[in-house]
């Protein structure tokens, strides 16, 4: 009897540590390719460790005896974390888009670095916004449903909640359709963070660029066309760094939003999963 209930007990863990294996495997930083399976692994192993004694009663009945059904749910279970590990995927991207539009404006999109996290070359404005981005995630603390924390632990308890919330995936049209939404509301945050944090630096650059092209037609002699792209870059850095300070809440902001998207989504979860 007690062995059967250390049985029953290993897989009900491996439900655990498939969702959150799925979140670490798409989060921001650990999904990096820099970063070895074998890190994330262990680390899914002692996350799953710790989560489960807290979560075990929200979990669904399971018995390996139906083999189809619980590779189904294991899969399910992944599906879940893959999901919430994507959608904190977008609040970077916001960053590296906002940070695109400022170097199309500066004229230094033709200047790439290689992202770690994606492998794949962004221009460099894009990478420092990436890196600051970064930095918020690990270092700024911030409130969230009365809990000051930095944005990284945030994402545990998510995680955590949303076995309470969503303890399996249900496979139904309503369900579905509900998951699509808030992807798409998901985008739709990605694409405004990127304007208000764009918008301010790309509009005083395109206001600069007017002025040089006036300037040039009034007085051709100053040749003021050809130094256009030194003075756009000279004006972009000193914007940016005065925006900083402005860009830096907006941008710690944008993650409570994101958490917000999170937490309505694992609120409206069909009740009849549970």
């Amino acid at each position: 009897m007690q062995l059967a209930a250390y049985s029953d007990g290993f897989w009900s863990w491996l439900l655990v540590f498939a969702r959150t294996t799925g979140l670490l495997f798409t989060m921001p930083i650990l999904s990096a390719e820099g970063v070895p399976y074998r890190v994330r692994a262990i680390l899914a192993l002692f996350i799953a460790g710790v989560l489960y004694p807290v979560v075990r009663n929200f979990l669904p009945a399971t018995s390996f005896d139906a083999m189809p059904l619980y590779i189904l749910e294991i899969a399910s279970q992944a599906f879940i974390g893959v999901m919430i590990g994507y959608l904190l995927q977008i609040v970077f991207a916001a960053f590296i888009l906002a940070g695109e539009f400022f170097s199309i404006q500066m004229g230094v999109s033709f200047s790439e670095v290689l992202d770690p996290q994606a492998q794949v070359s962004i221009p460099i404005l894009g990478t420092l916004k990436n890196m600051i981005a970064i930095l918020l995630f690990l270092s700024v603390d911030f409130e969230l449903d009365g809990y000051y924390v930095p944005a990284y632990l945030h994402v545990f308890r998510a995680l955590s909640y949303s076995f309470q919330q969503a303890p399996t995936l249900v496979l139904d049209i309503q369900t579905m359709g509900g998951l699509l939404a808030y992807v798409d509301q998901a985008f739709g945050v990605m694409f405004m963070t990127a304007l208000r944090i764009g918008l301010p630096l790309t509009g005083i650059l395109f206001i600069t660029s007017v002025a040089l092209g006036v300037a040039g037609k009034a007085a051709p002699q100053l040749n003021l066309m050809n130094m256009g792209l030194q003075i756009n870059v000279m004006v972009g850095l000193v914007i940016l760094a005065v925006l900083m300070p402005v860009i830096i809440p907006l941008m710690r902001d944008s993650f409570q939003h994101m958490y917000d998207v999170i937490g309505e989504m694992l609120n409206a979860w069909p009740k009849g999963a549970t």
